[in-house]
Parts: structure tokens; sequence; C-alpha cells
């Protein structure tokens, strides 16, 4: 009995984790049992109770976080693996496996630690410089500055522009349908600059009467399942494709580097909360289903105003 291949599929069926998530956990998990398996504590063909005594003996755990350190992991990752380790504990207590979670795995902060990166941001006058960057007396400009204007204008994530179809514009209502990690749904705002190169870019790739449906909301059929951002011969844009892109405009950018469709949406985050936006209406714009996830952008406006003061005032230092 796979206990660990029972447990991806816990989670992409009953918990609704993304297939990214269900890929990095599995690895993780990959990772403990293989080195458990090297240290002894665990057989080539774990039974239930090989199971419950790898959990309740602490040095399956001890040894692996041991290896990772030795491996150079950081302390993100490790963190990260704690979770996935935690997870499938919990998995086998709700099963009946395990009798209650091992002490070390019930919750709280772990030995590991984890490592608050602040999230990298760019400013608004680097944002506008940006998106200014695609030509848009091209298609491909015209798509990329669309791209571009989603990310930064909706806060999203690169899979979810990806994955965006006709059918989710509502252009009447001013709307957009955004699914994110889990197949969980929400509505974004679809104004301004961002409803605006959306439209342009579409204008170059729909016929008269598509556009025509389009602007009135009546699309119908597979024209709703057609994708908003296609590369060559039609098919949807790649992942890698608007990664590359976001890097090549921002390489001409004054040389930045390092920066990706997620700092974009940091800096969408950042800007509403500078802006004066409250931090449950940014949660809900970035999909996040735990406040905790969206406060670190709190600490993000707060060491702006930190080093803000420290650069103008008389007294700072």
């Amino acid at each position: 009995m796979d206990r660990v291949q029972e447990f991806r599929r816990h989670l992409a069926a009953e918990k609704g984790s993304s297939p990214r998530t269900v890929s990095a956990y599995g690895r993780d998990l990959d990772d403990f049992v293989a080195d458990a398996r090297a240290a002894g504590h665990l057989p080539d063909a774990p039974d239930d109770a090989d199971w419950r005594r790898l959990f309740a003996e602490r040095p399956a755990l001890r040894d692996h976080l041991a290896q990772m350190r030795r491996r150079g992991r950081s302390k993100s990752t490790i963190a990260r693996h704690l979770a996935a380790i935690r997870g499938f504990a919990r998995y086998l207590h709700l099963d009946g496996v395990l009798p209650a979670l091992p002490p070390a795995l019930s919750g709280g902060r772990t030995a590991a630690g984890r490592e608050r990166r602040l999230p990298r941001d760019l400013s608004e006058e680097l944002v506008e410089a940006l998106l200014a960057l695609p030509d848009t007396t091209t298609p491909r400009g015209r798509r990329d500055r669309a791209i571009l204007e989603s990310v930064y204008g909706l806060g999203l994530r690169l899979s979810e522009v990806v994955g965006l179809d006709l059918g989710d514009l509502d252009l009447p209502g001013e709307r957009v349908r955004v699914r994110g990690k889990g197949d969980k749904e929400r509505l974004q705002p679809l104004l301004g600059a961002t409803a605006t190169a959306l439209l342009q870019h579409l204008e170059g790739s729909l016929d008269g009467e598509g556009l025509l449906a389009l602007r009135d909301g009546t699309l119908r059929g597979t024209d709703r399942t057609r994708p908003v951002f296609v590369a060559r011969h039609g098919r949807r844009i790649a992942h890698r494709t608007v990664q590359a892109m976001v890097a090549r405009h921002a390489g001409e950018l004054a040389g930045l580097r390092g920066v990706s469709p997620h700092t974009l949406r940091h800096s969408f985050a950042t800007h509403l909360l500078d802006g004066g936006a409250g931090i449950r209406v940014v949660q809900e714009l970035l999909g996040h289903e735990h406040l905790a996830t969206t406060q670190i952008y709190t600490h993000l406006s707060r060491a702006r105003l930190r080093e803000e003061f420290r650069k103008a005032h008389p007294r700072s230092e």
C-alpha cells in the first residue's frame, strides 16, 4: 500500500491543491522517505505499522533535517519539507494509521525556522516605464502589453494569466473571472488601462463578430474557452514564454535583473497598500486563503516607510 501516492491523490481530489503543490509535496516526501530508508528507519515496502514506528521515533525527522542542512538547503526549503511531512502525518492520522499527531509536527513554528524574506517589488515609476516598453504598433507588442497590464493591474499569478479564457472576460460588467489555486474562483474588477490593453490586444486577434460578442458579453460555445493569450499556431501561451518576455523587457529597462511576473504581482499588492487599500481587500484581490499570507506586504510597506523616514528626517540617525 503506497501511502505517499494515496496522499498525493488526497491533495488533488479532496483538498483541491494545485498540480504544482501536489508535485512539490510529493517530491519533498520522496526525499524524506529516501533519507528514512537510507538511515534504516523505514523498509522499502512499508506497511501501516512501519509508518507508525517512523513517526513515533523522532530520529527519522531529525536525521532528515540534518541531511538537508548538509546539502545546503535554505531555511524556507526546509520549512516547506516540514509542511509536506506535517500534512502527510495529518492524513495518516485522519485515516487511522497514526493514533495521534507526532508532537514535533503538531503545529506551531518548527525547529527549522523560516526566513522572512520581503517580496521584491518595483516602484510605481519603474512599473509605468516597464508597461510602456512593448511596441503596441505590432500584434506581439499589444499582446505583451496586455499581459503586463493583466499581471500588474489585476495582481494575477503566472498560471492565472496564462489560463485566462475569453469567456472569463465580462467587459459589460467590468470584471474578470480568475481561477486561482485549487480551482478556486474570484472576480476581479476590470477597469482602466488593463481593460483598454486587453481590448486592444483582442481587436487584432478576433473577427468582427467575435469582437462584438465579447464587447456585448454574448460569447457562446467554444468561443468562451478560447485562450486570451496565444503563441504561435494559436496555442495557449506557455508559462516560460511569459516569464522570458517579462525578463526581456525588464532587462531593457536600466538593466533590471531578476524581474518576473511574480515581481509585478508583489508590486500590485504593495502599491495598493501604499495607496490606502485595506488588507482584507488586498487579500481578496490576491486570492489568498489566509490573511497571514497577505500580511507580509504590510511589513514591506512599513520597511519602505522606515527607509523614507531614515533618509528624510534630520533626527533619524
